[in-house]
């Protein structure tokens, strides 16, 4: 597991870096761990390569929510604990869905705590994120987060709720990559969350977001049964 501690206190990031150690010892695991003591330098070094940061708030330049939000647009999946002096900044981390907070000074039973609920978060999301390359960099995206996928010639396009990414790809690859979620095709190349369907019609689905697509006469009747099958289930 790769973990990052950003925060520009010496002191605190090595506080943190050493409940990690007593944590391996403690409880049988392998961390790689690395320390950044600027947001700047995280930032630019980050790939999304990350299973947990641990990230102070209240840091020069950027802060850790700023930092949070650049995180989210490369990474919709990696586990975020904010790391704080003032409890009120917390509120704050829903808004990029951060898992949890601590308030300095961190004591070793809470920060324990906080990272087991780090791991169930991982263990939750692990085989629902997807990697996608494209010109801008390598972003990795939860696949509850993809409102429909569409294929453009060479490309897909994916349609996320919080942007869209465009990579190289074909439709049957990425179809046997979410054989296990609940998709489905509306027209041939138009790729469905059917977590995010509203309504199927007639002719068009329309999705939670108030995006109508089209579908197709073809499609219509597995489509259907795709999503009655899914609405049965839950």
């Amino acid at each position: 597991m790769k973990i990052a501690v950003v925060d520009d206190s010496i002191e605190d990031a090595q506080r943190i870096v050493s409940y990690l150690e007593q944590f391996q010892e403690e409880n049988n695991q392998s961390f790689l761990i690395k320390v950044f003591y600027a947001s700047f330098d995280f930032l630019e070094e980050y790939k999304g390569e990350y299973d947990v940061i641990f990230l102070d708030i209240e840091m020069p330049g950027s802060n850790g929510l700023d930092v949070a939000r650049e995180i989210r647009e490369k990474d919709q999946s990696v586990g975020i604990i904010f790391i704080t002096s003032l409890a009120q900044y917390a509120v704050d981390g829903y808004e990029v869905r951060a898992i949890d907070f601590i308030v300095k000074p961190v004591g070793y039973y809470n920060f324990s705590m906080k990272l087991q609920k780090a791991f169930r978060f991982i263990e939750t999301h692990r085989e629902e994120d997807i990697l996608i390359s494209s010109k801008e960099g390598v972003f990795r995206i939860a696949a509850s987060d993809i409102l429909y996928i569409e294929k453009d010639r060479d490309y897909l396009v994916f349609y996320t709720r919080q942007k869209n990414y465009r990579t190289r790809g074909s439709m049957r690859d990425i179809k046997i990559k979410l054989d296990a979620l609940p998709f489905s095709e509306c027209t041939a190349g138009c790729l469905v969350n059917l977590n995010h369907v509203k309504r199927v019609g007639k002719d068009s689905v329309l999705l939670t977001s108030d995006r109508e697509l089209s579908l197709s006469r073809r499609m219509k009747k597995s489509f259907t049964e795709d999503y009655i099958r899914f609405v049965g289930g839950m």
